[in-house]
């Protein structure tokens, strides 16, 4: 009956899974199969078994919901693109080098093809990590609006639950990670999540610090009967004071990395334009006395 299952799920499957599948196989990590039982949507994945059969780690899977990346797909798609780049890159290198007018020896040709695979292995993970980040610096620059929405409908009445799912659709337009986050985190909350199990998803689901002290600043405001409006408060204005000193440090790196470009870039063409008309009036000047000499 098992197999029979197994059977329907895989002829059910995507067609782009099913053909992605061999080399997903062949570019997911090792890993042991980890005890099922956690929610797939939370951020806390025991379970790491993906839809095609692969065994991936639980920390895998986390950086991809760090990306936003939820399809149980995404695991999938990722390592089989690792894999199609190892060795499609190799191809097209070894194609150009047939096509090429100079011949290229074998050792050259070797060190090519291996430098290629290794640029295929590592395009995907670079572009998953830019993702993560962009991603997360969103949720960091948009969270202390999000707090101050929250204050504000907490203030004219509303509960927690409440304010957390009317900030979601307030923050579409600002952040769409960040509505996305909310609204899946109030979803848990009407379907019976208790809020600090929902609350810890959220963090693990966004993996961004000032998120996680949110959420463990809600927990023990609800434990020790403060007042919620006034907590939010006084965790919005720090992030503020985050927020700030994190644009004035970019603000510094910003000479150090403008160092080379204007070494190599900028300052070439202005010597060319500052000393060009001097170095052509010297040449012209001392052209006559170099045709007259013996």
């Amino acid at each position: 009956m098992t197999q029979d299952t197994t059977h329907l799920d895989a002829l059910q499957a995507p067609a782009w899974q099913r053909l992605v599948e061999p080399l997903a196989r062949l570019g997911a990590p090792a890993a042991e199969q980890a005890p099922p039982g956690a929610d797939s949507r939370s951020g806390s994945y025991d379970d790491a078994q993906t839809d095609a059969g692969l065994f991936v780690p639980a920390a895998h899977r986390q950086r991809f919901m760090h990306a936003g990346l939820r399809q149980r797909g995404a695991p999938v798609a990722f390592y089989a693109t690792k894999v199609a780049l190892a060795l499609g890159l190799p191809l097209l290198a070894w194609l150009g080098m047939g096509l090429a007018a100079k011949a290229v020896t074998g050792t050259q040709g070797a060190a090519l093809l291996l430098f290629s695979a290794l640029v295929g292995l590592q395009l995907p993970g670079l572009w998953l990590n830019r993702r993560i980040a962009r991603r997360q610096r969103e949720l960091f620059e948009a969270f202390p609006d999000a707090i101050d929405l929250m204050i504000v409908c907490m203030e004219a009445g509303l509960g927690v639950d409440a304010a957390l799912e009317r900030t979601g659709r307030d923050m579409a337009l600002r952040s769409p990670a960040l509505a996305d986050e909310l609204a899946l985190l109030g979803a848990e909350l009407r379907l019976g999540v208790a809020r600090p199990v929902a609350l810890r998803h959220l963090a693990d689901r966004t993996g961004v610090e000032e998120i996680r002290a949110f959420s463990t600043m809600l927990v023990h405001t609800e434990r020790l009967g403060t007042g919620v409006a006034e907590s939010l408060r006084v965790h919005a204005h720090a992030l503020r004071q985050r927020r700030q000193r994190r644009a004035e440090e970019e603000a510094a790196k910003l000479p150090v990395k403008l160092l080379f470009p204007l070494i190599f870039m900028l300052f070439p063409a202005l010597l060319v334009v500052l000393m060009g008309p001097a170095v052509i009036s010297v040449l012209r000047q001392l052209a006559p006395m170099a045709a007259g000499s013996p």
